[in-house]
């Protein structure tokens, strides 16, 4: 299972499974720094691979 901090959208319900639907990319560097997920109930999440980037991309 997947951590996300405050970077979820929605509202807090029964999260089971997640699915990652993008890469999240440094914006200068362009190296992943993340992935984007949606869990089943809808919300959508950052993972992060390390600390968090402000200025990035969604691939």
């Amino acid at each position: 299972m997947m951590s996300a901090e405050s970077d979820m959208v929605g509202v807090l319900g029964d999260r089971e499974q997640a699915y990652p639907i993008k890469r999240v990319l440094d914006q200068e560097s362009r190296k992943v720094v993340g992935w984007l997920y949606r869990w089943n109930t809808g919300q959508v999440a950052v993972m992060w691979k390390g600390e968090r980037c402000e200025s990035v991309i969604y691939e």
